[in-house]
């Protein structure tokens, strides 16, 4: 009897799923590497300002958690979270105008599995995703992944001009709308009141549910907060809504949350049982022990106070500095504000040239899903120390001369 002889080398390109030609590495995740090289002034990334974590706090209560309630803080957990911090979100979420209890909420690892898991519950290969051009590049990666399509709706300095909405929708009825509708990333730019409710109206009309990413509602350094979608007439049937604690307490603790009608959070959670049982136990005890302690919102208005100042500083800069044809979004909040070039630059270009000058940036053409925005540029202005902000514009403004002079 002859043997079959053994496959010396399996070809694993041959057997992967048609999805992972779409899955590709982060353009952001890539930079941060590069931008941690000495010396370089990063605005690429996409961290919040470690200084501001309340890591003396945590020390101390995880401490306390394992002292007092080891067995329990450290055991396997339910999927849809600890009951105590449901409540303690739902009340908060109450409080902004939401008719949410525990049963809407369910507990994720960081608000990107949320907007993933709403991916694999409601995308089927060829759905169209509506979303803002540009958008967040994780999502649309998480979109990708389904191999869903898109219908890209340009911003404005009001949010998604939402009044193109009719003509598209017209043509074609998109699966889900996603939308980031407080300082958006990576422009920086908050949806209207009087868009949010159009948008809702375009979709409840429709019966299309909206996927509403707040990871940034809570840094809100001027003017009134805006309601969520979710709170607006009708919203708590046709919005899901996620949130975090990864820009208020520590993003590396990956505890986050979703928020949508009971039927939709029971669905939800059978797609995250399958993917990781549940969110880390421990963790949420820790997360639910800050907030309940009365931390939080101290917490958010020191950050609110920090990352304004940072802002201020880097709108400052870039009005100092910046050459002519040069053109950038002034957000309300958040963390990231959009630098538009002139048409016939670059900013891969740009960015070699000021990767030599020691200062990074992400280049805006992967959030465009349609393509575009070869001439766009995003900023992070929390993560580098306010000492740094003026010198690393002064740096970009440098190699935006250097690379103009070049064309």
């Amino acid at each position: 009897m002859t043997r079959a002889k053994p496959v010396m080398q399996l070809d694993w390109q041959a057997k992967y799923a048609q999805r992972m030609e779409r899955v590709k590495p982060s353009a952001i995740m890539e930079l941060i590497k590069l931008a941690a090289q000495p010396g370089v002034i990063s605005f690429a990334s996409g961290l919040p300002d470690p200084s501001l974590f309340p890591a003396t706090v945590l020390r101390e209560m995880t401490a306390e958690l394992l002292a007092e309630q080891g067995d329990t803080v450290l055991q396997y957990g339910t999927t849809e979270g600890l009951l105590p911090l449901r409540e303690l979100i739902a009340e908060r979420l109450s409080a902004q105008g939401f008719q949410a209890g525990p049963e809407n909420i369910l507990i994720t690892h960081g608000s990107q599995q949320g907007i993933e898991l709403a991916a694999r519950l409601l995308l089927n290969p060829g759905d169209v995703v509506l979303l803002e051009n540009p958008s967040y590049l994780a999502a649309i990666q998480a979109f990708d992944s389904c191999q869903a399509g898109y219908l890209a709706v340009p911003l404005d300095a009001e949010g998604m001009e939402v009044d193109r909405l009719p003509s598209l929708l017209s043509s074609c009825t998109p699966k889900l709308i996603y939308t980031l509708p407080n300082f958006q990333n990576p422009t920086g730019i908050t949806l209207t009141q009087e868009r949010r409710q159009r948008l809702l109206h375009y979709a409840l009309e429709r019966g299309i549910p909206i996927l509403e990413d707040n990871a940034y509602g809570d840094l809100r350094y001027e003017g009134e907060a805006l309601p969520s979608l979710a709170a607006l007439e009708g919203g708590n049937e046709a919005v899901i809504s996620t949130g975090t604690f990864s820009k208020t307490i520590a993003p590396g603790i990956r505890v986050a949350w979703v928020y949508a009608p009971a039927r939709v959070i029971e669905k939800l959670a059978l797609v995250k049982q399958v993917s990781d049982l549940h969110t880390n136990t421990f963790a949420q005890h820790l997360v639910y022990r800050y907030c309940a302690s009365g931390r939080l919102d101290p917490q958010i208005a020191r950050l609110r106070q920090a990352y304004r100042a940072k802002r201020d500083q880097m709108l400052q800069a870039l009005a100092t500095h910046m050459p002519d044809g040069v053109t950038w979004t002034r957000p309300e909040g958040g963390m990231f504000l959009m630098l538009s070039l002139p048409e016939e630059m670059d900013a891969e270009t740009v960015l070699r040239v000021a990767l030599e000058k020691k200062v990074a940036f992400v280049p805006g053409q992967p959030f465009f899903p349609q393509g575009g925005g070869r001439n766009t540029l995003r900023l992070n202005f929390v993560s580098p120390r306010l000492d740094e902000i003026a010198e690393g514009v002064k740096r970009l403004a440098a190699a935006i001369q250097e690379a103009g002079q070049a064309l």
